[in-house]
């Protein structure tokens, strides 16, 4: 099952999945790269850049606080908002340590709610392992292009560009 097919089934499962219909919901990696999308669907040119964007804010956020004398981090998150549209960004939970999560709300008459629904449903996720851990003697699981190969097999391949 892909990760955005384990997303959308364990997010069927949401109570509050109505609340946050309207709203574009993405599970992103560290270096922004999205897993998935909940909820409104974005182009996908428009929804890499955008995952970019929103854990690079993180990650800019993670550097101020640097200069900060602040020991709690129990639970950090990130917003911007008007009166009724913006973003919010959750911080991994302790079971998907990989998964930030990002939130984009439009022409929202409770943007509390929608942030409160949004936290509950990082919550939910956390009964469900997103990516599952890799074992490194699998083979076929990507991590060893070449596991097996000798400096005498790496010469050959690359012998034909003289080097």
């Amino acid at each position: 099952m892909t990760i955005e097919a384990r997303l959308e089934e364990h997010f069927e499962k949401f109570s509050g999945r109505n609340i946050l219909a309207k709203a574009t919901i993405l599970a992103l990696s560290h270096d922004g790269r999205v897993y998935g999308q909940l909820g409104i669907k974005k182009s996908a040119t428009d929804i890499q850049s955008l995952g970019a964007l929103l854990v690079g804010m993180w990650q800019a956020s993670e550097a101020v606080k640097g200069f900060m004398d602040t020991s709690q981090t129990d639970d950090l998150n990130m917003s911007f908002q008007s009166s009724h549209s913006g973003f919010f960004i959750l911080r991994p939970g302790e079971r998907n340590p990989n998964v930030f999560w990002g939130l984009l709300f439009e022409n929202e008459t409770n943007p509390g709610k929608i942030k409160l629904y949004f936290k509950k449903l990082r919550d939910h996720f956390e009964g469900v392992e997103i990516l599952p851990a890799k074992n490194k003697d699998d083979e076929g699981d990507g991590s060893y292009l070449f596991k097996d190969i000798t400096e005498d097999e790496v010469d050959k391949l690359f012998s034909f560009a003289g080097l």
